[in-house]
């Protein structure tokens, strides 16, 4: 276990720091964006194109990390994302930012896919559940802290956006000393959509409906919060106390599916996810108590869904597989992110603030009407 984490130290220090500078920039950009006087439907077209991108990105890693290697296509994505970070409140158009999103999130997915490849590849079968789970708190635990940086400035002013950039550039360093770690084989090309749905239909759909459900947090939860009138600290801790909670979980949850079946867990995250977005309808104008509740609530039945699901599609493949496999599920959870803030931002613009809890219910129960039906 020692080697194998010696073997990706970089990794789970670099994702690090480029956890921290995005769950900041997905705040501030949809912070400014409501102080701009954006409609929620602009926001939540504008917020979809960073998940085209991040879609896109796993068609094209196998043939960017074949010709340049992971160190520099790391070292070179989160370059990218530090630029177009600093972009933001300089030049403010809706579409402007929307090609800024798409920038960003295929530069970030490139990001993933050669993380994910560079673990697989360095650390052997009997180990890397444990060490993926180390890499995946990892993220949780850092996109929680970054809601504590959101105090710090008023995302009006450009200081928010170079303090995210500086931190994107902080996650090229790791991987930068540690280049005789990185692999020497580019990942294989994700695995087809249609023969992850043959798979396993639940795990493939779950994959899709966690997308929905990611994004439609990190998009809209941070200008619900606004919506309902917390001030920067506020919206921080509405955000942080939901990673927070599916950090917490997702070990234990992880368990249980070991013990009683992945499909069980699958069903129960999405009832308990459903009943836990309903009581945040009802919290939308009960006050700060109620809404931290209703978040930490979300979190903690939304955030470990996709784990399951992508422990679900393991147990059905062979060994030789599975990376091309965690390609193909990063590319079908890109596609469920793109119709999250879409859906999110129609739903807002109908009903008003609490279009955001309504979005998730509704996600969680199409989720378990198919979980039901399938395994």
């Amino acid at each position: 276990m020692r080697a194998a984490f010696l073997s990706v130290w970089a990794v789970l220090l670099s994702v690090g720091f480029l956890q921290i500078a995005n769950g900041l920039q997905t705040d501030i950009i949809g912070v400014r964006a409501d102080q701009e006087a954006f409609s929620a439907s602009t926001i939540g077209l504008m917020m979809a194109t960073y998940y085209v991108g991040y879609s896109l990105a796993p068609l094209a890693a196998r043939f960017v990390i074949s010709r340049i290697g992971h160190v520099s296509t790391i070292v070179a994505c989160a370059l990218v994302a530090a630029v177009v970070i600093l972009a933001h409140p300089f030049l403010v158009t809706p579409p402007l930012w929307a090609g800024y999103r798409f920038i960003s999130g295929f530069a970030l997915s490139l990001v993933y896919v050669a993380y994910e490849s560079w673990i697989n590849e360095r650390v052997p079968n009997v180990l890397r559940g444990r060490v993926f789970s180390s890499y995946m708190v990892v993220q949780m635990v850092t996109m929680t802290l970054a809601q504590g940086l959101l105090d710090l400035g008023n995302p009006k002013n450009a200081g928010l956006f170079v303090l995210c950039s500086i931190v994107f550039a902080l996650a090229a360093i790791p991987v930068s000393a540690a280049r005789h770690l990185a692999p020497v084989n580019a990942p294989p090309a994700p695995l087809g959509l249609v023969k992850l749905f043959r798979i396993s239909p639940l795990a493939a759909a779950a994959t899709m409906f966690a997308g929905v459900s990611w994004a439609i947090i990190f998009t809209f939860g941070p200008i619900y919060a606004q919506h309902a009138g917390f001030d920067l600290a506020h919206i921080g801790l509405f955000m942080g106390v939901a990673m927070a909670a599916g950090g917490l979980l997702q070990f234990p949850l992880g368990w249980l599916s070991d013990i009683a079946g992945r499909r069980p867990v699958i069903v129960l995250i999405l009832v308990t996810g459903l009943c836990a977005s309903l009581f945040g309808v009802w919290a939308t104008r009960q006050g700060l108590g109620a809404n931290l509740a209703a978040a930490a609530l979300v979190g903690g039945f939304t955030f470990p869904l996709y784990g399951v699901a992508v422990a679900h599609v393991n147990d059905a493949i062979a060994s030789e597989t599975r990376v091309a496999a965690a390609s193909g599920l990063v590319l079908l959870f890109g596609i469920g992110s793109i119709f999250g803030p879409l859906l999110c931002g129609w739903a807002t613009t109908v009903i008003g603030p609490a279009g955001y809890f309504t979005m998730l219910a509704t996600t969680m129960a199409v989720g378990a009407l198919i979980a039901l039906r399938y395994r």
